[in-house]
Parts: structure tokens; sequence; C-alpha cells
């Protein structure tokens, strides 16, 4: 009689992220469809669900968590690593959980946008220091002293003298103070520039939008990134006042 050997592969890894945090989402009451179908992943520790020998079909997932926004995502394995096919989805908190501050929205409508983030430029994680082109290795260091922790996630470097910012990846720590990158970084990168977590915004066809953050702060300035028609604009606004995108 010859042996059944039965494999398991994982095929995709979501880990849930509360996007005014940048922690992992600690509610159990999850659920997920794919296709409008309840599917059922394993709980993998803190945010974190897998799905084992379900196929590398591109799906659309919804997301419904207690306490957050139903979240669609669209999942296309062509953009997802081969070998360890990570989605980070970034959830937007519905209202205020207990022990946590209240919530602000920056929210309106402008023609024709496609995308809206945001980073807050009072709270850097650390400086960009150096950068190794042939190890694509990204130096750092904390002005306040002591060590950084990066996740293997998207971080905006912040050039607040041209009040824009580029998205870098983060796919490795190497030390406290060096981490690896996905893609290489500009030679002519100043050292100094700020590394700031991003805040993922939402905005509808319709051209509605909307950024939520924790009130917790007395100022609340963030240089928003947003693109209308394909253009990339910036704009720094104060979310204590009724300002708007142009």
């Amino acid at each position: 009689m010859s042996a059944s050997v039965i494999g398991a592969r994982l095929d995709l890894l979501v880990r849930l992220v509360d996007t005014t945090t940048g922690a992992e989402v600690k509610e159990r009451n999850v659920l997920f469809l794919k296709d409008g179908q309840l599917i059922r992943p394993e709980p993998r520790g803190t945010g974190m669900y897998v799905f084992i020998n379900t196929g590398r079909e591109d799906f659309l997932m919804q997301i419904r968590v207690f306490g957050y926004d139903e979240c669609t995502v669209p999942v296309s394995y062509a953009s997802l690593d081969q070998r360890m096919p990570v989605c980070d989805v970034f959830l937007m908190p519905s209202e205020s959980m207990s022990g946590w501050p209240e919530l602000i929205d920056f929210k309106g409508n402008l023609p024709f946008l496609e995308t809206i983030e945001a980073v807050n430029l009072n709270r850097p994680l650390c400086n960009f220091q150096a950068y190794d082109q042939k190890k694509n290795l990204m130096s750092v260091y904390n002005a306040s002293g002591g060590s950084v922790y990066l996740d293997t996630c998207c971080y905006g470097l912040v050039s607040r003298e041209k009040a824009s910012y580029e998205t870098i990846e983060v796919t490795g720590t190497v030390t406290s103070q060096s981490f690896h990158l996905k893609n290489p970084l500009a030679p002519e990168t100043v050292q100094g520039l700020m590394i700031c977590r991003i805040i993922y915004g939402r905005a509808t066809k319709e051209g509605d939008y909307v950024l939520r953050v924790r009130d917790d702060a007395k100022d609340l300035i963030y240089l928003v990134r947003y693109q209308v028609k394909g253009e990339e604009r910036f704009q720094i606004l104060d979310f204590r006042n009724q300002e708007v995108l142009k």
C-alpha cells in the first residue's frame, strides 16, 4: 500500500492593521468574504489570518470587523510575493474604542480624486542616516535616542523642505537601526529626512474622501498625498481647521 502525502500550502496571509495607530487589530469579531461568499481563514496571532490550500486565483476580498469600517480589497497574486504572499489591510475605525482617544475626520469632495493618504509631521518614527546601495540597506537614527522599530510595511520618507514624501517599503530588519528595503533609494537622498508612518484614507468614485486620525494631540498637522486624474499632489493641512484639498 502506498502512503498518501497531503501537503499544506500557505496561499495568503492577511494582516489587519488599524491605520490610525499602525498596530495590528486585536478585535476577533471578524468576517471574511471571497467574491461575496463567506470564507473562514485560520487566525494566527493578533490581526493575522492565513488561507491554507485555498488556491491562488485573484479575487475580491471583503472584510468586516466590529468597530471598523467595512473594507473591500482586490487580491492580485501578481503583485504579491510568490513564496510568502502577504496582504496588509489597513482598516479605518468607525468608532472610538474603550481607552482610545476620540477620532477626528478630515473629509470633503474633490472631483476625479483617486487615492488619499497622509503622514503626521509631528510624529516621525526616526530619521534617515545613510543608504548602502550594494546591500539595499537603509540605516536610520532616533533623534531622541534609543533603538528603532520598523515593521515590514510601507513608510513615508518625508522632506519638509519640499513638502512631499517618497514611499519606502521595509522588507526586513538587520539591526535596530538598519533595514532592508524592497526598492533602491535615490543616491541623492538627504541625511536627516523624517521617516513617518503612512495613514491611509478612503476615496470614492464620486470624489468624496475621508482621512480619520486619533484626536490625541494639540496640533494635528499632516502632510496629505493624493492623486487626481493620475497627478500626484501634496498639501500640508491642520486637521483642526476646516481646510479642504485643492
